[in-house]
C-alpha cells in the first residue's frame, strides 16, 4: 500500500477468479448459524477487462477518465433464483485498498462520475449495480435487496425474494478494508412531504429519519438534498457514535440524515441492514441529480475527514525528459 493512501485502508489484494473459469457455487450460513439460501448461489468474476467492451454507459462516458487512473475493469456476475446480476468493478491498479463505493441504483449517472472521480483520486474501487439504466432491475429495487435470510427479507415490503447471494457477493468486496462501508446516491429537488419530487430531503425526512443541517455548509452544500446519510439503532441523541459522526460532519461542511433503524422500519436497504447487523461505520453521499461538482466536494470533505489523503505522482526527475 502506498503510503500517501492513509493508515485506515488495507486490503490484502486476493486473486480473483478468471472470467473462463468455472463459477463457484458456494454455500455460506448466517449470522444465526442458518443456510442462507434452498440451492444456494454462483457467482463469478472475471480478470481486468477492456472498459471499452463493458456495455455499460456509465463507463463509456467515463473511459478516459477510468484509463488514465489508471483502474482496471472487471465484470462480476452472481445467480441467485431468478435473478441474474451483473455488476460493473472498477479498482485502481496500483492502489486498490482504498476506500471502496457501492452504488446500486443504474439510473444515478451523478453519483457514478464523483465515484470514478474518487476512485482515481483515493484509489480503492467500486461497485455498480448494473439495471439497463433503470432504478429497478426486473422489478427489484437493488438497493432494497439486503438480507441474509427469509425471515429478514419478510421484513421488507419492497424486497421481492430474499438475497443472501446477493448481499454476501457485495459485502465480500470489504473483506480485509479497515475503513467505513461507503455509497453513493442521488435524488430529485426537494421532498414529496413537502411539495418536492424527491424521496430523500434534509427537511422532508422520513418515519426514523432526523436531519441535521450543518451550519458551516457553504454554497451548493447548503441545499437540502446534499447530505450524507449515516444509520444506527439508537436515538441520534444518545448514540455516542452517531453523535461524534454528526459532529465530524458538521466539521467538514456536511449536512446530516440520521435513520434510526428498528424493526419496523427496517427496509432491506444497504445502509438498514448494515446497521441492523452492526457491521460498522456507514456513509452515503447523496447529491441532487447533476449537481457533479457538489458530489466531487463531498467526497473529498469526507476523505479529509476520514484522513484519507489524494494519492500523488512522484515528482518528475528534472534530467529525464
Amino acid at each position: 500500500m502506498r503510503a500517501d493512501a492513509g493508515p485506515a485502508w488495507r486490503l490484502p489484494v486476493q486473486p480473483l477468479l478468471g472470467w473462463a473459469a468455472a463459477a463457484v457455487v458456494l454455500a455460506l450460513t448466517g449470522c444465526g448459524g442458518g443456510q442462507l439460501g434452498p440451492s444456494g448461489w454462483e457467482s463469478s468474476i472475471s480478470d481486468c477487462l477492456d472498459p471499452a467492451r463493458s456495455g455499460s454507459r456509465d463507463i463509456e462516458r467515463n473511459l478516459a477518465a477510468i484509463r488514465k487512473a489508471p483502474i482496471c475493469y472487471r465484470r462480476q456476475e452472481v445467480r441467485e433464483g431468478a435473478y441474474r446480476w451483473v455488476f460493473h468493478i472498477l479498482e485502481h491498479r496500483r492502489v486498490a485498498d482504498g476506500p471502496f463505493w457501492v452504488l446500486p441504483h443504474d439510473n444515478e449517472d451523478t453519483a457514478f462520475d464523483a465515484a470514478v472521480y474518487a476512485v482515481a483520486t483515493y484509489g480503492g474501487g467500486l461497485l455498480a449495480v448494473d439495471s439497463g439504466g433503470q432504478r429497478r432491475f426486473r422489478g427489484q429495487d437493488p438497493n432494497r435487496n439486503f438480507s441474509s435470510s427469509a425471515s429478514e427479507s419478510r421484513r421488507c415490503v419492497n424486497q421481492h425474494a430474499p438475497a443472501p447471494g446477493y448481499t454476501a457477493a457485495i459485502l465480500a468486496h470489504y473483506q480485509g478494508r479497515r475503513g467505513p462501508y461507503l455509497a453513493m446516491h442521488n435524488n430529485y429537488d426537494g421532498s414529496e412531504a413537502t411539495g418536492g419530487r424527491g424521496s430523500i430531503s434534509l427537511y422532508g425526512a422520513r418515519s426514523g429519519m432526523h436531519g441535521f443541517p450543518s451550519s458551516t455548509a457553504i454554497g451548493p452544500l447548503r441545499d437540502e438534498d446534499n447530505l450524507v446519510v449515516i444509520a444506527g439503532l439508537g436515538p441520534p441523541g444518545s448514540d455516542p457514535v452517531a453523535r461524534n459522526q454528526i459532529a465530524a460532519l458538521h466539521a467538514a461542511g456536511l449536512n446530516v440524515l440520521y435513520k434510526q433503524v428498528t424493526e419496523r422500519n427496517f427496509d432491506c436497504s444497504l445502509s438498514d441492514y448494515l446497521a441492523r447487523h452492526r457491521r460498522g461505520p456507514y456513509y452515503n453521499i447523496e447529491a441532487e441529480h447533476g449537481q457533479r461538482g457538489a458530489q466531487i466536494d463531498m467526497v473529498d470533505r469526507l476523505m479529509n475527514m476520514l484522513g484519507v489523503k489524494p494519492l500523488r505522482r512522484a515528482a518528475a526527475n528534472p534530467f529525464l525528459n
